[in-house]
């Protein structure tokens, strides 16, 4: 336990405004462990939370002699819930702020993760929601700044917010809901509320109506080919037409996986009255037609080790379904009305009443239907009587039709002459959004803001539209935003776990997020300017794109493009050449690897000499079988030409297909 210097807390707190006094709603902190740990790398780990609460609190404390006088604050994506790291994460995010002599603070963000709480779907999340928003970071940025007086010796002279999605966007409600708390933020693939919701309904509708068409869809924008010509149906067309309408980023329909339909679990807590109005009133689809209903009798739980689960995993993707625990429940067997794909999407009710969880069917294989997802939820038991109902998913895939902004660049569509063509949901409906406060555009501080160019959670536009807020409002708002956008990168990291074509696909951002901390440091202490936006324009369809060359792209990845045959014949030596270049002032390549046989292992390394700015790295090869095969190149720059520097790593790739034949 702490032991705290009550008359020296008392000083410090009494010098400081209000927004740094403590917030009432909480009680008094304490700590539960308090140990020296070894890994990822040696910190001092405590864990704590607040009295009366379900916050809950760590602190990872670097060696005292190295402390600076910083405090990093991380927000977990999502909803939050949880304030443990994953193990990579985990090191890459200390060794980045101890790096800069910080101490690093997370939170679960007021509300307790389990199985029964999932918060989406389900009970768990708090009643006030400024709760998650941002009050709980708020007061355990406040506790951390106290105790790292008597932990370390002196508050932290300034502090910091970093998170991703979920976590981005509160790193924004943050700083602009707390001003002074902290100096700086760097929001990662951030949500912003004014697009989110009206872009997740289009493309939970298109997922639904694209689902047979995803293979397709890829392998026609990989052979830049035109995707509506695979197209069946007007309303496949008119889907993928709204859907890039909206900003959905052309190169990321590899994504189109059926993962949106799990967000109509969102409505009742976003907007309690919108399912019923959308079945009943003028105006909307539902109006005069009853929600489609399949009832039946559970006779069989299926787990993710049974040898029939696999057919019911597939919108998980290969690399998550082997992340799933052998014991998970990912499917059950039907007894009752014939089962049809018409029921993909539908909902159905597991648990106690008023502790329901909603669960969504995802694949139909007969008698058995799917309802897999990688976060753990209660599933149904065997003799329990299920009814699917198609209520919330018809209801969200009508959405984005009834919050519409006809001024807005992605929304006119569903307007005519200035104004929606269908009834408009209250004014007050955006505002209840459990995400986190509304975006203002107002903040005091600075911010670098990373966007991944192929999200189809959080497109690059949802970052365009901030910024672009920022810099309305803001007279100085040139001066204190940055807005990288990171080329083939999409919501997460791709790891080897997670299968092989995501990390055939995208690099991963956690490297350039940490060189954006460290450039946000220096420009809020020193007053060092960070490099450059990076340049893009919105295309007629509201798609990002970014120029060709690093020195019109600016911001700070690597750009590579990837020269070589596109036909080749079995046993001739065919020569590669991947041409790297860094923006200006922004750093040197120091790695390159190659995928030639489709692994995503990347294990064939380039050996880089000497880091340059502007490098051509070769490769010969010889294929020993005929097919489509892809060459992937994938390259790394660091700011100060470390080649040993594993953290703050930038990451870009090129692809290249080759078509192999026998030469017969």
């Amino acid at each position: 336990m702490i032991d705290h210097d009550p008359t020296a807390v008392a000083d410090a707190e009494a010098s400081l405004d209000a927004s740094h006094q403590d917030d009432p709603a909480f009680g008094p902190a304490f700590i539960d462990v308090d140990e020296w740990r070894e890994s990822p790398v040696p910190h001092r780990y405590l864990h704590g939370g607040f009295e009366g609460t379900e916050t809950r609190f760590v602190m990872y404390l670097p060696e005292r002699e190295t402390y600076s006088g910083r405090m990093v604050q991380e927000l977990a994506g999502g909803v939050g819930g949880i304030e443990a790291h994953p193990p990579e994460y985990l090191e890459k995010l200390l060794r980045g702020a101890f790096h800069l002599g910080a101490f690093v603070v997370a939170s679960n963000q007021g509300w307790i993760l389990t199985p029964q709480h999932p918060g989406v779907g389900g009970p768990g999340l708090p009643e006030d929601l400024t709760i998650l928003s941002h009050r709980a970071s708020a007061q355990t940025a406040r506790y951390a700044k106290s105790a790292a007086a008597e932990l370390l010796g002196a508050r932290p002279h300034h502090s910091y917010l970093m998170g991703a999605s979920g976590g981005g966007a509160r790193s924004v409600a943050g700083i602009e809901q707390v001003p002074g708390l902290w100096d700086g933020a760097v929001p990662i693939v951030m949500v912003n509320q004014h697009l989110a919701w009206h872009y997740w309904s289009v493309w939970g509708r298109a997922e639904l109506a694209l689902r047979h068409k995803r293979e397709e869809i890829t392998a026609a924008v990989d052979a830049g080919a035109d995707p509506f010509s695979v197209l069946d149906t007007d309303e496949q067309r008119q889907c993928l037409s709204d859907l890039y309408q909206v900003g959905y980023p052309k190169g990321a329909e590899f994504l189109l996986n059926m993962g949106a339909a799990e967000w109509a679990n969102w409505i009742p807590l976003i907007d309690p009255e919108y399912a019923t109005d959308y079945w009943n009133l003028p105006g909307y689809a539902g109006e005069g037609r009853q929600p489609m209903r399949a009832t039946g009798t559970v006779t069989q739980l299926i787990r993710a080790s049974d040898p029939e689960a696999s057919a019911l995993m597939g919108p998980l993707g290969e690399g998550l379904r082997r992340l799933l625990p052998p014991e998970r429940v990912v499917g059950a067997r039907i007894d009752g009305d014939e089962l049809t794909e018409d029921v993909i999407g539908c909902r159905f009710t597991v648990g106690e009443p008023g502790h329901e969880i909603l669960r969504v069917c995802t694949v139909v294989d007969g008698d058995r239907i799917g309802f897999a997802e990688f976060n753990e939820r209660p599933a149904p038991r065997v003799g329990q009587e299920i009814t699917l109902d198609n209520t919330l998913e018809q209801a969200w895939a009508h959405y984005h039709r009834h919050i519409v902004d006809p001024q807005g660049p992605t929304m006119r569509r569903w307007a005519s002459d200035g104004a929606p063509i269908w009834p408009q949901r209250p004014e007050d409906a955006e505002s209840r959004a459990v995400l986190c406060a509304l975006p203002t555009g107002r903040f005091d501080g600075k911010m670098i803001v990373v966007q991944s160019a192929l999200d189809h959670l959080c497109p690059p536009l949802f970052a365009h539209e901030y910024v672009k807020s920022v810099r309305a409002w803001l007279t100085d708002g040139e001066d204190r935003i940055r807005l990288w956008i990171l080329d083939n990168a999409q919501h997460g990291d791709p790891a080897p776990e997670h299968g092989i074509e995501p990390n055939l696909r995208f690099v991963r951002f956690h490297g350039i997020s940490l060189q954006a901390l460290e450039d946000l440091v220096a420009w809020v202490e020193d007053d060092v300017t960070p490099p450059t936006d990076t340049s893009y324009e919105l295309d007629a369809w509201n798609r990002t794109l970014l120029p060709p060359t690093a020195g019109q792209r600016g911001g700070i990845q690597p750009l590579v493009s990837l020269v070589g045959p596109a036909a080749a014949v079995v046993g001739e030596t065919v020569r590669f050449a991947a041409e790297v270049e860094v923006p200006p002032g922004t750093g040197s390549v120091v790695g390159a690897a190659w995928d030639l046989d489709g692994t995503g292992r990347f294990e064939l390394k380039a050996q880089i000499k000497e880091p340059a700015s502007h490098l051509t790295i070769d490769l010969e090869h010889c294929f020993t079988h005929p097919g489509t095969h892809v060459v992937v190149v994938r390259v790394a720059s660091q700011r100060q030409a470390d080649a040993s520097d594993s953290v703050r790593l930038v990451e870009n790739l090129a692809r290249l297909q080759v078509r192999v034949t026998d030469g017969s």
